[in-house]
């Protein structure tokens, strides 16, 4: 059965609950946005540079039995904010990902084992982010946001087979875990509405700049082949809902 992940997953590069030298690994939790029914866990495991950069990328996906449901691999050694990468869906087949082929980037998606696979080529450009590059990029306009400065930049979506133009700015506070976090929200075109539900919410540390909360559409499919809207949480301990999840490197 299809099941579910995320833009969202899209995004993270996020609070390391393990470390082994160069290595982070971190796990996050996804629900349902609006019945908060527990759906998956994501399971990330990351090679960084000296610099503390995500050049190596791994993501597990598991259904709430502990099924793999979803396996990701992201390069990020030929650009900070595109990785090269390719999501793939165990059950259905589905695929999709950024390919690259010396200064040519495409990206590309596959609906199942027996469908066609369809190609969309894009320009790299300064403003432009993709699926898990989301969140470095809005790290490295971290001061200008919290300083309530609307930033604008470029996302391309592998699963829509399009460049989608966001606006990124900076809303009321919250708490997370009982600290106070800050909250950027990406605001999509009108012409978009069609493809996203409302905006995408990000919760931050502020001191940090640790990704704690991600609010949007998710990029993997519920039984009916849809995306729907998700909420994938970091949290500093595993939820009672996720059982006896493995967080640490390898698991």
């Amino acid at each position: 059965m299809r099941t579910v992940v995320l833009i969202a997953t899209c995004l993270l590069c996020v609070p390391a609950l393990a470390a082994d030298g160069n290595k982070h690994c971190f796990t996050g939790y996804g629900y349902q946005l609006e019945s908060n029914e527990f759906r998956y866990t994501e399971h990330h495991e990351q090679t960084l540079d000296d610099d503390g950069r995500p050049v190596d990328w791994k993501v597990t996906y598991r259904d709430p039995a502990g099924e793999v449901i979803a396996r990701k691999t992201l390069d990020f050694s030929h650009d900070e904010f595109v990785p090269v990468y390719e999501m793939r869906m165990v059950d259905s087949g589905y695929v999709e990902g950024i390919e690259r082929d010396e200064d040519s980037w495409r990206m590309f998606r596959r609906e199942g084992d027996n469908a066609e696979r369809e190609t969309e080529p894009f320009e790299l450009t300064d403003s432009l982010a993709a699926d898990s590059g989301f969140h470095p990029f809005l790290q490295s306009r971290f001061d200008t946001l919290m300083d309530g400065e609307t930033r604008r930049f470029r996302f391309a979506a592998a699963g829509r087979q399009s460049v989608i133009d966001l606006r990124a700015t900076r809303i009321e506070d919250t708490e997370f875990e009982r600290e106070t976090a800050v909250r950027f929200e990406a605001e999509l075109d009108m012409w978009l509405v069609s493809f996203f539900v409302d905006s995408l919410v990000l919760t931050y540390d502020p001191d940090t700049r640790e990704l704690l909360e991600y609010r949007g559409i998710g990029n993997l499919h519920d039984a009916e082949g849809e995306t729907y809207p998700v909420r994938v949480a970091y949290y500093s301990e595993p939820p009672s809902e996720a059982g006896d999840v493995d967080t640490a490197c390898g698991g």
